[in-house]
């Protein structure tokens, strides 16, 4: 019996020694990259501006994972003519903090971000406004899939937010999309 004991306590301890480790790995420091396609909902004034349709769009990202819990990445998002009055294009270019909530290789996160944003097509913006770019802020949150030590498939949702001249023209991006991390 004590033979026995002792055999489960070391099947135990090894598994979860091994289970530890490949937690650590996945949440590993390093770089990485990532690309992924997007379907926004259109959150735009129609008051100001008539009514829209959904857009696609892309997605590309670089960052770098600084620990098991916090990564810091630049994005840049584009979505591609909202349907509508001079069909909008919308698109963000900034920096996000990423904060990862629990280890393993589903690893769920909430994200903060800033950065700038702009309409490549300017007659949606009132008569008044002649500027199509201002700052703006992406709120969100996803989950990154690890299917392998180096590529990560994710999912994302979040909610890019201008400010000032363009605070009409916003949109809920779900972006689902590949990660390859260095190392």
């Amino acid at each position: 019996m004590k033979r026995f004991a002792a055999g489960l306590t070391a099947l135990f301890v090894a598994g979860w020694a091994s289970t530890a480790s490949a937690q650590e790995e996945q949440g590993r420091s390093g770089p990485y990259i990532g690309a992924g396609g997007t379907y926004a909902i259109e959150s735009i004034d129609s008051n100001a501006l008539g009514d829209y349709d959904n857009s696609w769009g892309y997605d590309i990202k670089a960052g770098y994972r600084f620990n098991p819990y916090f990564a810091l990445e630049a994005e840049w998002q584009h979505f591609v003519g909202f349907d509508g009055p001079g069909e909008p294009d919308l698109w963000m270019i900034g920096v996000n903090g990423k904060g990862f909530i629990l280890p393993g290789p589903v690893q769920p996160y909430v994200l903060v971000g800033i950065g700038y944003t702009g309409s490549d097509t300017p007659q949606p913006t009132p008569p008044d406004n002649k500027s199509t770019e201002a700052w703006g802020a992406r709120f969100g949150g996803g989950v990154d899939f690890y299917l392998s030590r180096n590529f990560v498939i994710y999912a994302e949702a979040g909610y890019v937010l201008p400010f000032g001249e363009l605070d009409h023209l916003g949109a809920i991006p779900i972006t689902l999309g590949i990660q390859w991390r260095f190392f």
